[in-house]
């Protein structure tokens, strides 16, 4: 075998074609290979825009020793998560119930039937306190693998029964005129009494929780928890009060050192929450900050002419040429030399920088405004002085449908004609290159003139665009389907125009056709991973169980009784989880 990531087009497989590791890109083909070898299969799931996942890169699988381990003893496979999402659920969710936090680079080792049997995220080259040097995980595990098989079939079959046991359906363990009092007792537990987001450690901003916690701002609790939160969002580290947009998350409580990737999806939802937010409350910094990071998207590095590409890298190139993660976003002094005397006199009274991070002092919409003119001078220096952080080269479908429906919140919050007709010059694009008879494909690699020659066809023809075909990330999930079926029901509800309604029920019948049995929807095509907790997006199964009900008069259609009972069920054992779930219940029972 050889390393053969050459031929992909991910840019995250594109970076390791040159490690000396022998990769493979995911396939059935590997594992049978697996099979004749009788070796085990080392997966390494990340994205281009991971920062741990170049550490491991640098210092493992450039590594020539480590190499030789992989090379002889496995059979290596690189995904892509954003190729592969379903993939990468589904071995998150095995390390997630072994009692670990998943993430990325995510590390599973299967066997060749596919069965995960142990699983970590980033382990270091050198032993430390955390973990075990790589190497020795990788002999060990191949011992293991040879010598003591049958310890690995009691992880199998331990991991089969628990499956069987979390996606069993049980009567609800808690009364109906008690649920909205135990659904709430569960969510303050994890709020943070002091920095207020979510649990005491780094700070996600967690929006499908936000938006169940919006959905109840009456309660006194809630919509002090949402404002407190809020005004972290709009003014500490995970906002970039530079280029505007949103970081990943941040690394402390205090929310003031980020990890500095930028994803598609997070910026949309937070843009969201904020607009609805400001909707509630009046207060213009939630809209700013969210025109801000839309924005940033719309005429950023993200920008395409047929959609917007899922991400921006943590690290960029630093003065000596090596990359460091959030070089291009932190500021020095020599960056403020371009304010005149007024600014550079106000700056320190209304914001503050940490590490290089730039945060405001205060929660004001006026003095942020007013700032924000002073900033994008720093700014445009940085622009011209530092190498850019570099985009994914994908155009995930899904993401960009989401962000069709942040346009639309904006639009419905100003009023503004052009969120609307950017909107639907997006949504009309994404119809054209990535969904066939509403069967959404994964989305597009960045191929811009070829795409473009397509786009530009004077009578446009999807039977003529078969050269097209091989930009086309060629698979489908759940979570695509759904976020298109999300925006169609937002341009009906707004322009209450019929064809969008003609093409959600279409999107419906294709999600019921090829992801849904027994009632329940399944996150992938062949069936394998029934649930997954909301964690950086919601839940589709109970973002589409939301939006049937919410537009059930509309459609003329039901939900099915088993996917209520399957939301209850899930809602009352795992409710922080299952945030989405429980927006769609409250929904059926008001």
């Amino acid at each position: 075998m050889e390393n053969i990531l050459n031929k992909e087009k991910s840019l995250y497989l594109a970076r390791h074609a040159h490690n000396p590791v022998h990769w493979q890109p995911w396939s059935d083909k590997v594992f049978e290979i697996a099979k004749e070898l009788n070796k085990p299969v080392f997966v390494s799931i990340g994205y281009s825009s991971c920062h741990w996942c170049r550490v491991m890169e640098k210092e493992s699988f450039e590594d020539e020793e480590t190499a030789k381990i992989l090379n002889e003893k496995y059979i290596p496979v690189k995904v892509d998560k954003d190729e592969y999402p379903d993939v990468d659920k589904e071995y998150q969710f095995y390390i997630q119930s072994t009692g670990d936090s998943g993430g990325w680079p995510l590390s599973v080792f299967l066997t060749p039937e596919k069965e995960p049997f142990y699983a970590g995220t980033y382990f270091p080259k050198e032993k430390n306190n955390a973990s075990p040097a790589f190497k020795t995980i990788l002999e060990s595990i191949n011992n293991v693998f040879h010598n003591k098989y049958d310890e690995i079939e009691k992880v199998i079959n331990t991991r089969k029964e628990f499956i069987t046991s979390f996606n069993q359906v049980n009567k609800p363990i808690v009364s109906e005129d008690k649920v909205k009092e135990y659904r709430k007792n569960e969510f303050i537990k994890i709020f943070d009494p002091v920095y207020f987001g979510f649990r005491e450690g780094a700070k996600f901003p967690y929006i499908s929780s936000m938006m169940y916690l919006l959905d109840n701002f009456h309660e006194e609790e809630y919509a002090a928890f949402l404002i407190n939160t809020a005004d972290k969002i709009c003014t500490m580290g995970l906002c970039d009060h530079l280029f505007g947009g949103f970081f990943r998350y941040t690394v402390d409580r205090l929310w003031q050192v980020p990890h500095f990737e930028k994803m598609l999806s997070d910026n949309a939802q937070i843009s969201s929450f904020l607009i609805q937010l400001y909707r509630k409350t009046g207060n213009r910094l939630y809209l700013y900050t969210a025109q801000k990071a839309i924005d940033f998207v719309m005429y950023g590095s993200l920008r395409t002419d047929y959609g917007y590409l899922d991400s921006l890298d943590a690290d960029s190139p630093n003065n000596n040429g090596d990359y460091e993660e959030g070089y291009f976003y932190k500021v020095t002094d020599r960056d403020f030399t371009v304010l005149n005397e007024k600014e550079l006199k106000n700056f320190p009274n209304e914001a503050g920088v940490n590490n290089g991070v730039i945060y405001l002092k205060h929660k004001e919409y006026i003095k942020a405004a007013a700032l924000g003119v002073s900033l994008k001078k720093a700014a445009d220096r940085i622009n011209t002085i530092k190498a850019h952080p570099e985009p994914d080269n994908k155009a995930v479908s899904g993401h960009n449908f989401m962000f069709c429906t942040t346009l639309l919140n904006m639009y419905e919050a100003e009023n503004e004609p052009y969120e609307l007709e950017q909107a639907l010059a997006l949504y009309h694009k994404l119809r054209y290159l990535v969904v066939y008879d509403s069967k959404v494909y994964r989305g597009l690699y960045a191929v811009e003139d070829e795409i473009n020659k397509v786009m530009q066809v004077n009578n446009p023809d999807k039977e003529n665009n078969t050269h097209l075909e091989k930009y086309i990330i060629n698979h489908r999930v759940l979570s695509d389907h759904v976020y298109y079926l999300e925006a169609t029901l937002k341009f009906y509800e707004i322009t209450n125009e019929n064809e969008f309604l003609l093409i959600a029920k279409n999107i419906i019948k294709e999600i019921e056709n090829t992801f849904v049995e027994d009632g329940i929807p399944y996150l992938d095509i062949e069936h394998r991973i029934k649930d997954s907790f909301d964690d950086d997006k919601p839940n589709p199964v109970g973002l589409y169980l939301y939006l049937i009900n919410k537009y059930s008069a509309d459609l003329n259609i039901q939900a099915d009784e088993r996917l209520i009972a399957y939301a209850e069920d899930r809602a009352a054992r795992f409710p922080t989880g299952h945030p989405a779930m429980i927006r769609a219940l409250e929904l059926i029972n008001k």
